[in-house]
C-alpha cells in the first residue's frame, strides 16, 4: 500500500510541467538594451508574466513584497503603495519618492520626485524590471533609490478576447475585457477596460478604479515601427489615516481619530505615448518616445483640500551604435531626454467642522479659543492658496559598452542633466497648530516664489566577468541624485540636491535547474534634505543629513522537479546617519547622528515554493518576515510583529482557454501594522495597521 501509494505521488509529480529552460532572465531597463541578468553590472529584479499571473493582480505591493532589497506594502489599500529599494523612498511621507517609475518606458515620475501609482494597472502587466540602487547616468533626476519599469502587454503579442472577473471578501470586485487583434497585415492593436472596487475592511476606506488602455502597434517595413498607447484612469480612494498605539491595540478597521479624518484622494488620468524603433542599419539603431500625460486629482489632505492638475509633455530618444573598439565588439549608446512640466494647485479650507466647543460650524469660525475638533465632510470652502509650477527637466547620456574579451564586458557612462523650478505661491490663509487647529486669514495676500537651476553630473562604471556561461560576477559604482520637492524649495531657496554614490559587488549563477544572485552594497549619501525649525518655529527644510547604507541581499530559487521550485530571498540592512541634527519648534536641539534609519528593517526574507502541472493544476505559497525596526530618528522604539505573513494560491488551467484560481493573503490572519512609526520628540504613534486575512476568487477566459 505504501509502495502503491508512492508510486501515485511520484507519477503525479512527473507530470508537472517539463518545459525545462534556463532560469536566467532578460532585461532591458538596467542598460536600456535588452540583455541576460548574468551581463548586467547592477542590482537587478524582473518579474515575469508567468510570476505575475501567479499573484492576485490587485495591488502591485503584492508582486513586489517578495523580492530582496524591496519594501512594498500598503498603507491605505486600492492602489496606494509605500515603495522603498534599499532605503530610497523613505523619505515620502505618501506616494512615491526617490524611485524614477517608468510605465511602458515612459517616466510617470514628476521632476520633484514624486510618483503615483493610479497610473498602474497591475491586471495588463506582463513584466516589472526593478534597478536596485542609484541609476541617474542613464535615467536622469530622482533616479537616486532606483528604477521601476511597468511593462504593459504589447499589441504586438496579444490576440484573441479574453475576460477575467475576480470576488472577495470586503465587497471587494475586479474584472477586466481585453480585445487584440490585427487586421491581416502590419497593423496590430488591442484594448482593455479594467475595474477594481472594494469596500474595504477599514472605516473610510472606499477605493473605486477604472482604467481603460488602446494600443496601436504598426509594422511600417522591416525595419522600422511605431507603438502609440492612449489610456484614461479614473481612481478615488477614501485615506482611512494611521492610528495611536491604544486605537491599534482596541480596533485597527477604525479611521483615524485625527482632526482631519475626511481624506482621500480622487484623481483623473490621461497618458498618451508614441514610440518609435527604426533599425537603419545592422549597426545603428534609433529608438524615440514622445510623450503627453494630464492629471488631476481632488485631495483633502492634512488642514487643506487640494484641487488641482499637471500637463506633463516629454520626449526621450536614444541612438545604438554597434561597432568596433580595438578590434573588439563594442556598443555605444547615445540620447537626449527632456520633459515640462506644468502644474497648478489651489488648496482650499475645509468647509465643515465640529469645533470644540461641540458646534458645527463653517471650519474659517474656528478660532484660537474654539478651535476644530474635527471635519465633518471632504468639502472645500474659501481659497488656501494658489501654486503655480513649471519645471523643466534636460539630458544627455552616453555609455559605451566594450568586450575586453570573451569574458569581460564593461560599461562605462555619463550623463549631463539640467533641472529647473519656478514655483509661485499666493497664500491667503494660515494654518495655526496651538492651542488647536484653526484658521487665520491673513490681512493681505502673502506671495512667495522660488527658482532654482541644478546643473548635475552623473558618472557610472560596471564591469561583468563570466567565468563560464551560467555563473558570473560583476561589481558597479553608479550615482543618483534627488532634487527637493517643491514645497521643500519654497521653505528654503537654497536648497541643493542631495547625491548618493553606489559601490556594489556581486554574482550570479544561472541553467535549467537552480538560480542564485547576492550582492553586497556601500551606498553614501550626501546632502540629505532634512526637516527642522527656525528660531520662531517655523517649519524649514536644509541640507543637513548624511548617510551610509551598508546592506546584503541574497535571492535563489532551485528546480526541485520539473514544474515545481522552491525559492527565496534574504535582506540585511544596516543604516545609519553620519549627520543629522533636528531643531523642534521650541527650540530643542537632537543630535541622531550614528542612529539607525527608521522603518528599516534589520533583515527581510521570504520563502516559497510554486508549481505547474501539466494537467493544469498550479499553487504557490510564500511566507514574508520583516525584521525588526526603529520606529523613530531617536531610536526609542523597536517594531517587530511583521513576522511570517503567509499568501496562499491554487488554481486550475484548461489548455490557454480558461482558468480559475483562489487566494488567500494573510492566511492566518494576523494582526500586524503595515507601517509602525513614532514621533522623534514625543510620545505619539502613527501606525497604518496591515490588511486580516482577504480572499478572492477569479476566473478568466479567452474566446
Amino acid at each position: 500500500m505504501r509502495r502503491a501509494l508512492l508510486l501515485s505521488c511520484l507519477l503525479s509529480l512527473s507530470a508537472f510541467s517539463q518545459e525545462v529552460i534556463k532560469l536566467e532572465k532578460t532585461q532591458i531597463t538596467a542598460t536600456r538594451t535588452e540583455r541576460p541578468e548574468l551581463e548586467i553590472p547592477a542590482g537587478v529584479e524582473t518579474v515575469t508574466k508567468d510570476e505575475i499571473d501567479m499573484e492576485r493582480q490587485y495591488n502591485v505591493s503584492e508582486i513586489l513584497e517578495s523580492l530582496p532589497g524591496v519594501q512594498a506594502a500598503s498603507k491605505n489599500g486600492g492602489y496606494d503603495v509605500r515603495l522603498i529599494i534599499r532605503g530610497g523612498g523613505l523619505k515620502a511621507p505618501y506616494a512615491v519618492r526617490e524611485i524614477n517609475i517608468l510605465l511602458d518606458g515612459v517616466p510617470i515620475t514628476d521632476p520633484d520626485g514624486l510618483s503615483r501609482l493610479d497610473f498602474i494597472d497591475p491586471q495588463l502587466l506582463e513584466e516589472v524590471d526593478i534597478v536596485k540602487g542609484p541609476n541617474s547616468t542613464l535615467y536622469g533626476a530622482n533616479s537616486a533609490g532606483g528604477v521601476v519599469n511597468f511593462i504593459t502587454i504589447s499589441p504586438f503579442k496579444f490576440q484573441g478576447f479574453k475576460i477575467r472577473a475576480g470576488y472577495g471578501n470586503y465587497g471587494t470586485y475586479m474584472s477586466r475585457f481585453l480585445y487584440g487583434g490585427n487586421d491581416g497585415g502590419n497593423l496590430f492593436y488591442n484594448a482593455n477596460f479594467s475595474y477594481r472596487k472594494s469596500d474595504s475592511w477599514r472605516e473610510w476606506n472606499r477605493f473605486e478604479t477604472f482604467q481603460t488602455t488602446a494600443k496601436i502597434g504598426w509594422l511600417i517595413n522591416d525595419s522600422s515601427s511605431l507603438e502609440s498607447t492612449i489610456s484614461f484612469t479614473k481612481a478615488d480612494l477614501q485615506l482611512p489615516g494611521s492610528l495611536t498605539k491604544e486605537e491599534f491595540e482596541e480596533d485597527p478597521t477604525q479611521q483615524t481619530s485625527s482632526a482631519w479624518r475626511r481624506s482621500g484622494r480622487y484623481s483623473r488620468i490621461f497618458f498618451w505615448s508614441n514610440k518609435y524603433t527604426n533599425e537603419i542599419s545592422d549597426n545603428l539603431t534609433l529608438k524615440s518616445t514622445f510623450y503627453i500625460q494630464r492629471w488631476t486629482h481632488y485631495h483633502p489632505v492634512f488642514g487643506r483640500v487640494n484641487d488641482g492638475g499637471s500637463y506633463v509633455s516629454g520626449i526621450d530618444a536614444q541612438l545604438e551604435i554597434k561597432h568596433k573598439l580595438f578590434e573588439k565588439d563594442a556598443l555605444l549608446l547615445t540620447g537626449i531626454q527632456g520633459r515640462y512640466d506644468h502644474y497648478n494647485s489651489q488648496r482650499y479650507l475645509y468647509q465643515l467642522c465640529v469645533l470644540q466647543s461641540g458646534d458645527v460650524d463653517y471650519c474659517r469660525n474656528a478660532s484660537r479659543t474654539n478651535p476644530i475638533d474635527y471635519v465633518l465632510t471632504d468639502d472645500r470652502d474659501r481659497l488656501y492658496d494658489d501654486q503655480k509650477n513649471r519645471n523643466y527637466t534636460a539630458g544627455i547620456f552616453v555609455q559605451e559598452t566594450v568586450h575586453p574579451t570573451e569574458k569581460i564586458i564593461v560599461d562605462l557612462g555619463i550623463r549631463l542633466d539640467t533641472v529647473r523650478f519656478d514655483i509661485e505661491k499666493t497664500s491667503y490663509y494660515e494654518l495655526k497648530y496651538w492651542p488647536g487647529y484653526y484658521y487665520k486669514k491673513l490681512s493681505t495676500p502673502e506671495k512667495s516664489e522660488a527658482s532654482k537651476t541644478w546643473n548635475m553630473v552623473s558618472p557610472r562604471v560596471g564591469v561583468v566577468y563570466k567565468f563560464i556561461p551560467d555563473w558570473s560576477i560583476y561589481g558597479t559604482i553608479s550615482t543618483g541624485f534627488q532634487t527637493p520637492q517643491d514645497n521643500e524649495l519654497l521653505q528654503n531657496p537654497d536648497l541643493d540636491a542631495s547625491t548618493t554614490v553606489n559601490y556594489e559587488m556581486g554574482t550570479r549563477f544561472a541553467n535549467n535547474r537552480v538560480y542564485i544572485s547576492s550582492s553586497i552594497f556601500l551606498m553614501k549619501t550626501d546632502k540629505e534634505i532634512v526637516q527642522t525649525y527656525d528660531s520662531g518655529g517655523e517649519r524649514i527644510y536644509v541640507n543637513a543629513g548624511k548617510t551610509t547604507k551598508k546592506g546584503f541581499e541574497f535571492e535563489g530559487k532551485i528546480r526541485i522537479i520539473d514544474g515545481i521550485f522552491f525559492g527565496g530571498s534574504y535582506t540585511y540592512y544596516n543604516f545609519k546617519y553620519d549627520s543629522f541634527v533636528f531643531q523642534d519648534r521650541r527650540g530643542n536641539t537632537y543630535d541622531f547622528s550614528g542612529n539607525k534609519l527608521y522603518y528599516i528593517p534589520e533583515y527581510m526574507y521570504s520563502l516559497y515554493l510554486t508549481g505547474k502541472h501539466r494537467s493544469g493544476f498550479k499553487f504557490r505559497a510564500e511566507l514574508n518576515t520583516w525584521g525588526p525596526y526603529y520606529v523613530d530618528n531617536a531610536n526609542t522604539e523597536k517594531y517587530d510583529d511583521y513576522k511570517n505573513i503567509t499568501n496562499v494560491m491554487i488554481g486550475y488551467e484548461k489548455g490557454k482557454k480558461w482558468e480559475v484560481s483562489f487566494d488567500v493573503r494573510n492566511l492566518f490572519d494576523k494582526k500586524y501594522a503595515s507601517q509602525y512609526i513614532k514621533s522623534d520628540t514625543k510620545d505619539e504613534y502613527y501606525i497604518y495597521p496591515a490588511p486580516p486575512r482577504t480572499y478572492m476568487v477569479r476566473a478568466s477566459y479567452k474566446f
